[in-house]
């Protein structure tokens, strides 16, 4: 099992127009504070190089900072008349996808950083994105209960499904891109086939809205989390709960699995990050960033984690290996 101390990079401080402010330190609730926008971080993602971090915020932005270069800012998409509530990299690092709370999704080149196609198919704010590995298309869900493939080249829906109930807050693929699962207002983890999107299970076990939901990157566990406070991991063969997480006080949003499927981050509005050991369900570390909580990320290494939080900053902590 992997032990990580937790320490930042020295000497990171960089000033950009008022937009970037790095602050580091040696405490262990110390981190990387990012200035990102004006209103609160809905999402932050990595590229596959782990080089570059995109945003979504609610100013109707989404923006990327590079970690080679003091976290400055290098892009900026303003094309969304909404809410950017995620946003991610597509496999190759050289296109961005973003949903918006106006209903669409946009493809952006990168480092080009200009619009290059438009998706229109749901009916209310897109809550969700996730692409698929080989980068042929992604997924999106929103709050018209559906959930949407796509065809990136050509932004052609390939299938529309209305699959929950209520509105469908997060998705997520499978490692291999062969399994959707959702989330919804229904209190429901679903799993849907990613080529037919036809229903395969559904999981229960919350008893509030659910907001967040992932796969392990060896697909073994599913996690996933809402408004009852609780993470539930669950095992993805037997679709059986594994480990029923209690120990937030608040409203919950996000999950993450770090790369090595070790340690699930999770975070909300009791403004604490809770690191989990995912095979003894047992506590590893707290961070308190301070703010309220909407996304996690775990860079492709997992030397970096990276919070979207309510005042409009990012936090990002920085992890070093002890023990392999």
């Amino acid at each position: 099992m992997s032990q990580y101390s937790f320490s930042l990079k020295p000497g990171l401080i960089s000033l950009l127009s008022g937009l970037l402010i790095i602050i580091t330190g040696c405490r262990p609730n110390d981190s990387i504070l990012i200035t990102a926008h004006d209103e609160a971080v809905m999402s932050v993602g990595f590229s596959q190089n782990g080089r570059y971090l995109v945003t979504g915020s609610t100013d109707g932005t989404a923006r990327v900072f590079d970690s080679e270069n003091s976290w400055e800012m290098v892009c900026e998409l303003m094309a969304h008349s909404s809410w950017v509530y995620q946003a991610e990299f597509m496999p190759g690092d050289n296109q961005i996808v973003t949903a918006s709370f106006d209903g669409n999704l946009k493809m952006w080149s990168f480092p080009l950083c200009e619009e290059t196609g438009i998706f229109r198919g749901h009916t209310d704010r897109v809550r969700a994105v996730s692409v698929h590995p080989d980068g042929t298309g992604f997924v999106s869900c929103g709050w018209d209960s559906t959930f949407i493939r796509w065809n990136s080249e050509t932004t052609e829906v390939l299938f529309r499904v209305h699959g929950h109930d209520e509105k469908i807050c997060d998705l997520t693929l499978s490692p291999d891109g062969s399994v959707i699962a959702t989330a919804s207002r229904d209190n429901l983890v679903s799993l849907w086939d990613m080529e037919t999107g036809l229903h395969i299970a559904s999981m229960t076990g919350h008893t509030g809205d659910l907001k967040g939901v992932r796969y392990s990157t060896d697909g073994r566990y599913i996690a996933s989390t809402g408004f009852d406070s609780t993470v539930i991991i669950w095992d993805a063969g037997s679709r059986q709960a594994k480990h029923i997480l209690k120990r937030h006080t608040d409203q919950l949003f996000a999950v993450a699995f770090s790369p090595d499927g070790a340690t699930l981050a999770s975070g909300g509005n009791d403004g604490r990050i809770i690191l989990w050991d995912v095979l003894t369900g047992k506590i590893v570390n707290i961070f308190i960033p301070g703010s309220g909580i909407r996304k996690l990320s775990y860079s492709p290494d997992g030397n970096y984690l990276a919070a979207a939080c309510t005042d409009g900053s990012v936090r990002i902590y920085t992890f070093t290996a002890l023990e392999k």
